[in-house]
C-alpha cells in the first residue's frame, strides 16, 4: 500500500528538518523501505508501515497501537524497531521507524524459539501501561460468532476452558518474523496483532507455524521446551488454542511457494486440526 512521496517527505521533516528521501522501495505488503540523506550525506535507511484494510476494520486504531506498542518496547529487552513518526492525517494511517539488521533464517532451533516466545510473554505490560491493546478474548468472541463447521465445535468447548492470567501477545509469532545476524537475535517485528490474553493462544497459532516451517518432532520440541520455561502454567486448553490457532490461519494456501508445499502444508493443517478436535471432544 503506497503512500506519495510528498506525504513521506512531511513526515520525515517531522522527525529531522535535514532529511531528504532519496529513494522509495517496496519490500512486503506493509512496508516500505525508505533511503534518507542525512545533511552531513550519510545514508540511513528507515521503514515505513501501514495497515490492509482488513487489520484497520478489525481495529480502527491499529496504527496508532503498534506505534505506542514499539515505543513502549523500547523499555524492555526485546529487540524491537524504534518508532519515529506517526501520521493520522493520512488515509490509512502509517508511521515511521528505524530499520534493524539482520535477515529471516529459514531454520532456528526450538529451544530459542521457545524462549524468545517466553521472553515476549513475560513483558511486565502493566508497568508499560500496555493496557489500550485488543483483548484475546474480544478477539475469540468475535471469531466464534455463529458460524458453522468446526467453529460449532471450538465454541462448545469454551464453558471447560481454563485460561491463564493475560500476557503480551505477539499475535503472529514465527520464523517470518524474527531477524538474525551472526546466530544473534537482531529483531522481533510485525507487531500489528499484538494483544493481551492467555499465552497459549501465541503457542498454539505458532504451533501450527512451526509444523510448517520445521516439521513435527521440531513443533514437539518447541512446545516441550516453551511449557518447561512456564512450570505454573495450565496448558489443559492448549488444544482449544491450537485449533483457535488453526481456524485464524485457514488462508494458508496463501503462504504456500508452489503446488507441492500447498499440498504438504494442506496434510499438516488437516492432521493438525484434527488432533486438536480430537482431544476438545
Amino acid at each position: 500500500m503506497s503512500v506519495p512521496p510528498p506525504v513521506i517527505v512531511r513526515s520525515l521533516r517531522a522527525i529531522d528538518a535535514d532529511w531528504k528521501l532519496a529513494q522509495t522501495h517496496p519490500h512486503s505488503r506493509r512496508a516500505t523501505r525508505l533511503h534518507i540523506r542525512e545533511a552531513d550525506g550519510t545514508d540511513r535507511e528507515l521503514v515505513l508501515l501501514t495497515h490492509g484494510e482488513r487489520d484497520r476494520k478489525r481495529n480502527p486504531h491499529i496504527a496508532r497501537d503498534e506505534f505506542r506498542l514499539l515505543a513502549a518496547l523500547q523499555k524492555s529487552r526485546l529487540p524491537t524497531a524504534q518508532p519515529l513518526h506517526l501520521d493520522t492525517e493520512h488515509e490509512p494511517p502509517f508511521f515511521v521507524l528505524t530499520h534493524l539488521p539482520g535477515a529471516v533464517q529459514s531454520a532456528a532451533k526450538p529451544h530459542r524459539l521457545a524462549e524468545i516466545l517466553h521472553a515476549i510473554h513475560t513483558v511486565d505490560w502493566r508497568r508499560l501501561q500496555l493496557g489500550f491493546l485488543p483483548q484475546a478474548a474480544g478477539l475469540l468472541a468475535s471469531d466464534l460468532e455463529p458460524r458453522g463447521g468446526d467453529w460449532l465445535r471450538i465454541r462448545s468447548a469454551l464453558p471447560r476452558l481454563v485460561v491463564n492470567p493475560p500476557v503480551l501477545l505477539h499475535g503472529d509469532f514465527w520464523l517470518g518474523n524474527l531477524l538474525w545476524a551472526d546466530g544473534q537475535l537482531t529483531g522481533i517485528i510485525d507487531w500489528e496483532d499484538a494483544m493481551l490474553g492467555d499465552p497459549l493462544a501465541d503457542l498454539g497459532k505458532s504451533r501450527l507455524e512451526m509444523l510448517w516451517s520445521l516439521g513435527a518432532a521440531a513443533m514437539q520440541q518447541y512446545t516441550a521446551a516453551y511449557l518447561a520455561l512456564n512450570p505454573a502454567l495450565d496448558a489443559s486448553a492448549l488444544p482449544f488454542w491450537d485449533l483457535w490457532g488453526a481456524l485464524r490461519l485457514a488462508h494458508f494456501d496463501q503462504f504456500a511457494t508452489d503446488a507441492e508445499s500447498a499440498a504438504r502444508m494442506r496434510l499438516q493443517y488437516q492432521r493438525f486440526s484434527e488432533a486438536a478436535l480430537r482431544k476438545i471432544a
